[in-house]
């Protein structure tokens, strides 16, 4: 299909134009509004007329650019803001967003740079540019595929029409300007040279360098006007001309830091190739225009036609974007030719609607299935408001004739969180074979620090899409169920669609950042196993967790009384603000060193209050209730409440896209965090049991991180240590504390040496050492020499890494994963938390990796086994086993986590077994 136009928008030049083109206009608050009533209707009528959805509105930053750097007098005589224009400047990007335009500038370069940028990557890709401007200074951008509109005068620059102003091609028009000068601008040029002179010169010595280096000549040519006085200019500053060149002529390789395509990238990683598909505009946003429109009072433009917003081109054929006459709803009247034509599909994207998020609660109510860039379907199958004349599909029909798809491993299935849907089908007796992709996870590998990688995000920022929201089609009712079908099949299959489309988009992006291998070897094949997993869920003990709940309430009862007595009064232990007034006010405690709140008040968090606990009582009571109270509100009480009536069972999700570094989380509930060294923690996963007639198994890779520190630094000594298997934190205090060999390393020093070696591998300072150990920053700092002096290679590997980070602007595990430096959020860090980050991602990325191939093959292994997988936690797999058959389970446990790879230090792992989650450990 061929690619439409883009175009790129002055958007300076559209608010000056508008300002000096509208009489003075403002609210009945006086509020000005000329330049914004202007630039409102420009451009509406712009966007009413425009042949493409590709377009991007560029402003300057108004801060200083590399052009000052060069010239301090650069525009230096440029006249004030006027001030009522002033007023108007902080909306005009609001009013570019809200029509749906990405709104692009850059601090260091003005709006001419990014323009000419983008225009040049864009002619290289072959892409037809049009930029709308009536800036003289773009006519130097002009080319075959670059052409410039002046919406103030309805006119279109080409070729001819440079030569026709300037009386050169577009080539020469730098040229041209260096020598003209610009008093706007206050770009000096060469003294005595005007239009006419300009293009003489140029016409005869071709450039400016040639220019300069032709004073004598200049001299003695009767037919240059003020000959006499260019060459003494030439002669005696003939810099100030070459000066003036490098403030006219337009930046066309600047870096183009900002990211638009949601995948991470910024604009210079995007191949020029790609450009064309990030620089679209998204659908215009009704609300927040008429927002703008009612704040400016403007209301009167929604009522003309060319500002009528159904009357924007807003599905361009480029994005593949259908109306709402080719998503079917499929009836049993149109079932039979629907199979027929799916049969005959090698790939398809299906999306399920339930009437609740809960897998076991919930019932299934209809399923939407896409394969074609042009159409979806939607087929309801327990909705219960149905059109007269028309009946549902019977479900019992329904997978008589979908059932053998679905299974079929050879037709590939994919979709949005497909996770989720095999789980929904699974209930409904279907096995979902042939999974292939999820736009979810392929959205999270190219941008793993993205905050959202849900459908509607996605399609915005991949397709300029705005798509249905659930929440306003199930608004007032009891669930999915009561939407009326024409409404849920619009919902649904554009559901199933976009994720369709955007399959397209980004399926050559993993190839292109090399993520095939963790792709399809390792995310979307645990797919399938995570959803096993959360299906299975675990048993616990709710009689004996509301015994620890009674247990935790006596003790928060006997905290509470010792607090009020310290306090001489009773106050609110969960309310910062009243512990705060308790803490620093009545009770006195000092403040030294204490951290206090943005808002300069002195905080009461964990640290503060840790750090006080020492000194005082009061801190230390409080944080034993907050961990109580904490562990009954999260665990203790709730999750019982969660187990499901269907299955007696807790199911939490485990999810592959939340986490930066690779890592699985979970959720509702988080069983990651339950306190492991804590009495409480223990007690609550004493809790978690296997069925009667069962064994929990659970295996824990021995510091992975540490081996795989070793295997990708390649320190000889770290490596002979897991060889010989030696204790690495044993061996790391007796080096670090200077021990004698034979030497017993105590319990505490072995701690030392513990703290050492983790807190490398997360790139912890001598500050945060030394606050862990409870010693003086610079023996903390010595400690940390020391280490890097007994495994040199560990050093010389971090450096690697944060010149990688910095170089190539990413690192990688084993496997190819990668976190994009740029999108690392450093907001309330310091400085060095991002080379923090570079350092540990790929250790962390690659344990991650590892244990999923694990939980891959061992899941493979296993499934006609009595024994199945129900929990991950990080490095730990936990598994309910038929007591009869445990040794069989560990040793096969065993032998696929330790040899899932070959590494040049074993991984190890070690096994427990129990009839409880504690005593396994």
């Amino acid at each position: 299909m061929p690619m439409s136009k883009v175009y790129l928008v002055d958007g300076s030049g559209y608010i000056f134009r508008a300002y000096y083109a509208i009489a003075p206009l403002s609210t009945k608050d006086g509020f000005p509004t000329n330049a914004l009533y202007g630039y409102f209707r420009m451009l509406a009528k712009l966007l009413s007329q425009a042949e493409t959805d590709h377009m991007v509105m560029v402003f300057d930053t108004g801060e200083e650019t590399f052009r000052h750097k060069l010239y301090d007098e650069y525009k230096a005589n440029r006249d004030e803001c006027p001030t009522d224009l002033v007023q108007q400047m902080p909306y005009f990007r609001d009013i570019a967003r809200a029509f749906g335009l990405k709104v692009l500038e850059q601090v260091g370069y003005e709006a001419d740079d990014i323009i000419g940028t983008l225009a040049t990557r864009l002619s290289n890709a072959k892409i037809e540019t049009v930029i709308i401007s009536g800036d003289k200074d773009l006519m130097q951008l002009i080319t075959d595929k670059v052409k410039i509109f002046d919406a103030m005068k309805d006119a279109w620059i080409g070729r001819d029409e440079v030569i026709k102003k300037f009386g050169v091609g577009p080539e020469k028009v730098v040229e041209i300007l260096s020598l003209m000068g610009d008093s706007s601008d206050n770009i000096p040029g060469l003294h005595g040279a005007g239009p006419k002179t300009a293009l003489q010169l140029i016409e005869q010595f071709g450039t400016v360098e040639n220019v300069l280096n032709s004073a004598q000549v200049i001299r003695e040519t009767k037919g240059i006007r003020n000959r006499e006085k260019i060459a003494q200019t030439i002669e005696s500053n003939s810099e100030i001309v070459r000066l003036s060149r490098k403030l006219v002529e337009i930046d066309c390789e600047m870096p183009l830091t900002f990211e638009l395509n949601g995948s991470g990238q910024t604009l210079s990683q995007i191949p020029d190739s790609e450009l064309y598909n990030v620089l679209v505009r998204k659908v215009p946003d009704e609300r927040a225009l008429s927002d703008l429109a009612a704040k400016f009072e403007f209301t009167s433009l929604l009522k003309v036609k060319d500002f009528k917003l159904k009357d924007f081109k807003t599905t361009p054929e480029d994005n593949k974007v259908v109306t709402k006459d080719e998503y079917v709803t499929v009836y049993d009247s149109n079932f039979d030719s629907f199979v027929k034509e799916l049969k005959q599909q090698p790939h398809f994207v299906f999306d399920t609607e339930t009437t609740s998020l809960s897998v076991f609660e919930g019932e299934l109510v209809g399923i939407a299935i896409s394969w074609s860039d042009e159409k979806a379907f939607y087929i309801p199958l327990a909705h219960k408001r149905v059109p007269d004349g028309v009946s549902q599909v019977a479900k019992a029909k329904f997978w008589e004739a979908l059932g053998p798809i679905f299974s079929d491993s050879k037709i590939k299935k994919s979709g949005q969180n497909i996770k989720f849907d095999l789980e929904v089908l699974h209930q409904e007796g279907i096995e979902v074979n042939g999974i292939y992709f999820d736009t979810m996870i392929a959205s999270y590998l190219l941008s793993p620090d993205r905050r959202s990688n849900s459908l509607s995000n996605l399609a915005r920022d991949l397709l300029g899409r705005t798509m249905i929201e659930y929440k306003d089609v199930t608004k007032d009712l009891e669930d999915f169920s009561y939407v009326p079908i024409d409404i849920a099949t619009q919902y649904s299959a554009e559901d199933a669609h976009i994720a369709w489309i955007l399959i397209s988009k980004l399926e050559p992006l993993i190839k292109e950042h090399e993520l095939e291998k963790v792709f399809y070897e390792i995310e979307m094949p645990l797919v399938p196993v995570l959803a096993r997993i959360e299906e299975r869920g675990v048993h616990i003990d709710s009689q004996l967790l509301a015994r620890i709940s009674k247990e935790i309430e006596a003790r928060l009862v006997v905290i509470k009384k010792e607090l009020y007595e310290i306090a001489g009064e009773e106050f609110n232990i969960n309310s910062t603000q009243q512990l705060s007034v308790i803490m620093f006010e009545k009770l006195g405690i000092p403040v030294k060193g204490v951290k206090k709140t943005k808002g300069g008040k002195i905080s009461t968090n964990q640290a503060v209050l840790e750090m006080l606990a020492p000194q005082h009582r009061l801190p230390e009571l409080v944080l034993q209730y907050r961990g109580l109270f904490k562990l009954q509100n999260t665990y203790v009480d709730v999750l019982p409440a969660m187990v499901s009536k269907k299955t007696g069972r807790l199911h939490s999700r485990f999810n592959q896209t939340i986490t930066a570094t690779g890592r699985l989380s979970s959720s509702d509930p988080n069983l990651q965090n339950i306190p492991i060294r804590t009495v409480e923690g223990a007690r609550i996963r004493t809790a978690f049991i296997p069925e009667k007639g069962n064994i929990l198994i659970t295996a824990d890779y021995s510091q992975i991180e540490l081996r795989l520190l070793a295997h990708l630094s390649g320190d000889s000594n770290m490596i002979q240590t897991f060889k010989e298997d030696i204790d690495i934190h044993a061996r790391t205090a007796r080096e670090i504390l200077g021990l004698p060999p034979l030497f017993e390393v105590s319990s505490d020093q072995r701690r030392i040496g513990k703290t050492i070696n983790f807190g490398i591998v997360y790139g912890m300072g001598p500050f945060r050492l030394g606050k862990e150990l409870g010693i003086p920053m610079g023996m903390a700092k010595d400690y940390i020499e020391n280490y890097f002096n007994n495994f040199p290679k560990v050093r010389e590997y971090f450096d690697k890494l944060g010149n990688d980070a910095r170089e190539k602007g990413f690192v990688t595990t084993l496997f190819g994963r990668k976190r994009n430096i740029s999108d690392i959020d450093t907001s309330g860090r310091d400085k060095d938390f991002v080379i923090r980050a570079a350092i540990n991602a790929p250790i962390q990325g690659t344990a991650a990796d590892i244990i999923k191939l694990a939980m891959i093959k061992i899941d493979h292994k296993i499934r006609e086994m009595p024994v199945t997988m129900i929990l991950q936690v990080h490095d730990e797999l936990v598994f309910e086993c038929a007591e009869n058959f445990k040794d069989e389970a560990a040793s096969l446990i065993r032998k696929e986590m330790e040899e899932v790879m070959e590494l040049s230090v074993p991984l190890k792992v070690d096994l427990g077994m129990g009839y409880n989650w504690n005593e396994t450990h």
